[in-house]
């Protein structure tokens, strides 16, 4: 049987706005991890998690600091094209990495200024599966 830990708090609120108030897909409490590219642009495709409508840029998070230990080796994994690498590292990483994001994106939490590059400007909005693209 899994533990729930504090990730799963219905309390918990982000700094990302449009993750609060129950009317986005992704709150705080379910950050889904996938590859994206800002739409338009030929750059690579990387890892990065939805957050309200937002994609939290994993590798740029990784890169400034974000992260620490096992959270930023798992951070470096989620900067590949796929997340092969990362979904190896196994239900340790993955949860790991979760609750390391989820502290991150808290509301009490302040970034440095240099982190705001990880959140991912003209990348579209994140849509859940069976939205209109």
């Amino acid at each position: 049987m899994t533990t729930l830990n504090e990730t799963h708090d219905p309390a918990l609120a982000s700094w990302v706005e449009s993750a609060n108030g129950g009317a986005s897909d992704f709150p705080i409490q379910n950050l889904p991890f996938g590859i994206f590219r800002r739409r338009g642009s030929q750059e690579a495709w990387r890892g990065g998690v939805a957050i309200g409508d937002q994609i939290l840029d994993l590798a740029a998070a990784h890169g400034v600091g974000v992260f620490s230990a096992d959270a930023a080796r798992a951070a470096a994994a989620c900067g590949e094209a796929s997340l092969n690498t990362f979904m190896e590292m196994g239900p340790a990483a993955w949860s790991g990495m979760r609750l390391a994001l989820s502290r991150a994106c808290g509301a009490a939490r302040h970034w440095p200024t240099s982190c705001a590059a990880a959140r991912v400007a003209g990348a579209g909005r994140v849509r859940s599966a069976g939205q209109d693209r």
